[in-house]
């Protein structure tokens, strides 16, 4: 499928003929596709527009989403949480409204979701596919959308426009203008994974799975029976192991005394698991009402933010901040005014809550922090004296500096830990101090990229963000249901799965033909495996990425990788991300001048910017991802698109 040459209009006055690509049709790359049909239908004569819409599995879903995926991997977001569609949409929102939760409750076939279910991501999928064929009908007249499957592998521009290869050179596109929206790639194996790939070579029989999504690995091929080593205990690892049980047909059943017990299929391989933490990632509360969609911070506001950046220009030069040092301690306010305002107005009232908030709020300084011993003093003031401080660093690392004397022992520990959170969670943010703590630090999510976006941060605190509290933040608060949970300590009972403890090690076996997984703080816990896997998908690293695509443009320096700088200093941090402008997120060539004709938004972006690999959007708001793909809809349009329409600030 090859389009035409078009002609470039430098003045964007006359759009026909006029074509764009938008490379990558999962969430991201349809988001920007609903917009630029919005924005088009306020464009006069804009006959002729072509929108190809290129990716690789399935238009709609993209890879991620895709239908094809099996019903046991769930959506880590609530049917009430997740839409694709702007507020201003073409596709009129239901009676009920815009959410999954609406759609499926009008679909002739297929299953409902309550507004608090975590769907199938396939059904999803199913979701986003049919927004794609809907807006597809729905273009404007004189605007065509066509959809190509294929794979994008370079990208080079001629005679004025673009020329887009696909599938190594059998397909090619001409077009205007592009859009790189194409999600999550392969990574280059690093040192420790490479030798543990060669330790399979030199020993047939061994079975070593790369970082990737659990939908792509071949579990299905796993011998039951069998130990299996799996590092990595986030999002993907609950996936591995619903494949692994679940996905061979085993079952829970609820018992007498409400325990939840596993029913083995008895094809099932038996899962060492672990990470450095020793801690699985802990279930998000259950909701009661409607989610909050947009965080209400009471203290980590713009205005404070600004005066953080004041204050470092005066002190160091530069209004970069430091994470850790000026940003956790107010997020470390905000967490405790969640934790002790809940636990206040448990224990003596909803009236006793307010006022202890209120009391609260009046004993923040000027730069967003409270002193501990007034922290102290305001819980005992208001009957809460007995309450552990809701520290990130304790509750991300349980175990830290604690040895166990035997593996029973740590799984006691464990699955106690997990019990109560899994109570924790059911009882929700409004009788659990903690959960309401946690709810809290992942509403702040959306208020963070104005903190670290392009270069906040300084250099090492950059670095330092990324690899030490995101991590922790999200263990915290991005888990899975309780239910998730809940089976994993069935599991754990069940002697299904195992976690031999914290710092746990995977290393070559000393004998032949095995791996190692052991934890140096449990003694007795070493196992030995046929299967390593690695639970954990690839995560954003420009230099490293596979894609031919993305090789490509590196080579010929029409993308580049993005560098944090302090000026003062002249110390640099390679972030991993691709180079942008700010919106409309220009792509910035290896000369360091942005693009008028490429765009980025999505995966590619993060760690530039942070939380990029959100893949939707928020019903009955602009929610970020709307935002982004709006400011590039704009663009690709050029003036002649209005820009004041609409109200996305949500």
């Amino acid at each position: 499928m090859v389009s035409r040459p078009a002609e470039a209009d430098d003045d964007h006055r006359r759009l026909a003929p006029w074509s764009i690509a938008i490379i990558g049709t999962g969430p991201r790359g349809l988001s920007v596709l609903e917009r630029l049909l919005i924005r088009l239908r306020q464009v006069p004569a804009a006959a002729g527009v072509v929108i190809w819409a290129v990716d690789q599995v399935e238009h709609g879903s993209g890879r991620i989403w895709r239908t094809s995926q099996d019903p046991w991997l769930a959506a880590n977001a609530t049917a009430a949480e997740l839409t694709i569609r702007s507020p201003d949409s073409p596709l009129a929102a239901g009676p009920d409204g815009d959410s999954l939760a609406a759609w499926s409750a009008h679909q002739p076939v297929g299953p409902r979701f309550g507004p608090h279910d975590y769907p199938p991501r396939r059904d999803y999928g199913r979701y986003l596919h049919q927004v794609f064929e809907q807006l597809r009908a729905a273009a404007p007249a004189g605007v065509r959308v066509r959809p190509v499957l294929g794979v994008a592998t370079d990208l080079s521009r001629a005679g004025g426009g673009l020329v887009l290869t696909l599938d190594h050179g059998r397909r090619q596109l001409r077009v205007n203008r592009a859009v790189l929206a194409t999600g999550h790639s392969d990574l280059e194996p690093t040192a420790g994974q490479r030798a543990l790939a060669a330790h399979c070579d030199r020993h047939p029989g061994l079975r070593y799975l790369r970082p990737s999504i659990a939908a792509d690995m071949p579990l299905d091929e796993l011998p039951a029976g069998e130990t299996v080593a799996v590092r990595g205990l986030g999002l993907t690892f609950y996936d591995v192991v619903a494949c692994l049980t679940t996905g061979r047909g085993g079952r829970f059943q609820r018992e007498a005394d409400g325990r939840l017990r596993y029913l083995a299929s008895g094809r099932e391989p038996r899962l060492a698991a672990g990470s450095r933490s020793g801690l699985p990632f802990l279930a998000r509360p259950e909701l009661t009402g409607p989610p909050q969609l947009t965080p209400h911070p009471v203290v980590l506001t713009e205005s404070l933010v600004d005066r953080l950046r004041e204050r470092a220009a005066g002190q160091r030069g530069s209004g970069q901040l430091d994470f850790s040092a000026e940003i956790e301690p107010v997020i470390q306010t905000e967490l405790d005014h969640a934790y002790y305002g809940c636990a206040v107005q448990l224990r003596r009232g909803r009236r006793a809550g307010e006022q202890f908030r209120s009391d609260f709020r009046a004993a923040v300084g000027r730069w967003g922090t409270v002193d501990r011993a007034r922290v102290a003093q305001l819980a005992a003031g208001h009957g809460v004296p007995d309450l552990a401080e809701p520290r990130i660093a304790a509750l991300a690392r349980p175990f830290s500096g604690q040895t166990f004397a035997r593996p029973s022992a740590f799984r006691d520990r464990l699955t106690c830990l997990l019990r109560a959170d899994v109570a924790a969670a059911r009882a929700g943010t409004a009788a659990s101090p903690l959960k309401a703590a946690m709810e809290t630090l992942r509403s702040l999510r959306p208020a963070l990229p104005g903190i670290v976006d392009f270069g906040g941060l300084l250099p090492q605190s950059q670095r330092d963000f990324l690899n030490r509290f995101a991590p922790m933040s999200f263990l915290l608060s991005a888990g899975p249901p309780a239910a998730q949970v809940e089976r994993l300590v069935a599991l754990l009972e069940a002697g299904i799965v195992e976690v031999p403890g914290p710092s746990a090690r995977f290393s070559p076996g000393d004998r032949p033909g095995s791996f190692v997984v052991c934890s140096p703080a449990v003694p007795g816990s070493r196992r030995l495996a046929r299967t390593l896997v690695e639970a954990r998908a690839p995560g954003g690293d420009l230099p490293k990425d596979t894609s031919p695509l993305l090789r490509n443009l590196r080579r010929t320096g029409l993308i580049s990788e993005y560098v944090t700088t302090d000026p003062v200093t002249g110390e640099r941090y390679r972030t991993g991300g691709l180079a942008v402008t700010g919106a409309p997120y220009r792509v910035i060539d290896a000369a360091g001048r942005p693009a008028e004709d490429l765009y980025a938004i999505g995966v590619l972006t993060q760690n530039t910017r942070w939380f990029t690999q959100v893949g939707t959007g928020r019903p009955g708001q602009g929610s970020p991802l709307c935002r982004d793909a709006d400011a590039i809809a704009l663009a690709l349009l050029g003036p002649t698109a209005a820009d004041d329409t609409w109200n996305l600030a949500g």
